[in-house]
């Protein structure tokens, strides 16, 4: 049983936002597939509206019954708005109440896993006739997206893959501003490990306690230091025993020092 209330008022028009609610609902149940504990603090209301100005994003202060996620989509694109509510639902389960490089890395991780799911969902079991064809949408705009980040990188240096995520994931280290372009290339090459084991999508709820600053313990403490840094020792003490095989080898791919 889904344990969230999802209010979906992206459009102006309530026949959009059933259709954006179906893109929705389906995320959202995989989710509660893949990731057995709820995030951090907690289910709650999810009030989907547009943005098309600051979103995609998951508006803050933050409020004790509700989150609120602003997508930036002028039309009924399911693929956009699959990429997009992936990052933000993302980004609950890790802590909302902060952020830091790696949780941003793995809010992509998550949506170009909402894109293979979707497509190979869709293609078995189409939500309705009329999106019976759709399912190869999903590939192409996952292929477009990485096409355009691929076209403005250093191809060269890209060939060993496991060297240029571990360069920008230092330099990532040494700047506050994110290229969201590299940050999907990184989420690409970090993707195939995530499907290796079960248990990977466990560690979602353990990131970000995993940082310094921690967030507060106190669930309801709302307001905290927006930005962190992860802590990769903590996180490997903080995962659940299962997912160490995982978490080893996802930090030896990011270049975590103590564990190459």
């Amino acid at each position: 049983m889904n344990k969230w209330f999802i209010t979906c008022k992206v459009f102006d028009n309530e026949e959009q936002n059933l259709k954006c609610a179906i893109i929705i609902k389906h995320i959202v149940d995989e989710f509660d597939v893949l990731i057995s504990n709820s995030p951090v603090l907690g289910f709650k209301t999810l009030e989907i509206i547009r943005d098309n100005y600051s979103g995609p994003t998951l508006y803050r202060p933050l409020h004790a019954d509700f989150y609120r996620i602003g997508l930036n989509v002028s039309e009924v694109n399911y693929c956009q708005i699959a990429f997009q509510f992936s990052q933000e639902l993302c980004r609950i389960y890790c802590d909302p109440r902060i952020n830091n490089w790696f949780i941003e890395i793995l809010c992509h991780v998550m949506a170009l896993h909402s894109l293979n799911f979707l497509s190979k969902n869709w293609k078995k079991n189409p939500p309705n006739n009329q999106l019976k064809d759709y399912w190869n949408n999903f590939d192409e705009y996952k292929s477009n997206l990485l096409k355009t980040a691929f076209s403005k990188v250093d191809m060269v240096r890209y060939q060993v893959a496991n060297e240029w995520v571990q360069y920008q994931v230092d330099k990532l280290q040494q700047r506050s501003a994110m290229n969201r372009g590299k940050l999907l290339l990184i989420a690409n090459e970090l993707l195939p490990l995530f499907y290796e084991s079960k248990q990977s999508w466990q560690i979602l709820p353990f990131v970000g306690r995993s940082s310094v600053a921690p967030p507060p313990e106190d669930i309801n403490q709302l307001v905290t230091k927006r930005r962190t840094k992860p802590d990769f020792d903590k996180f490997v003490k903080n995962v659940p025993k299962q997912t160490l095989d995982f978490v080893y080898k996802l930090c030896s791919k990011l270049g975590a020092r103590e564990f190459v």
